[in-house]
């Protein structure tokens, strides 16, 4: 029975110091990952326009024009 106690008792031991390794390794590893950069877009007015020898009525709206894409931070 006491043969018993201390085994369990020093597989508890064993198996906390492996957890514990495992966390500060993962710590260690948790690098801060790259951040995304905002993208350059451009807001253009288009005004109201008709087309098509006046058959067409196109409302005035906003285009967005990417100018630069958005990249990851070094």
């Amino acid at each position: 029975m006491m043969k018993h106690c201390l085994l369990l008792a020093f597989l508890c031991v064993l198996s906390g110091c492996t957890t514990l390794a495992t966390k500060n390794d993962s710590e260690k590893s948790k690098a801060e990952p790259p951040k995304l950069l905002k993208p350059v877009v451009r807001k253009i007015w288009i005004p109201s326009e008709l087309r098509n020898g006046g058959g067409e009525w196109v409302e005035g709206h906003y285009m967005y024009r990417i100018e630069k894409e958005t990249t990851w931070s070094r």
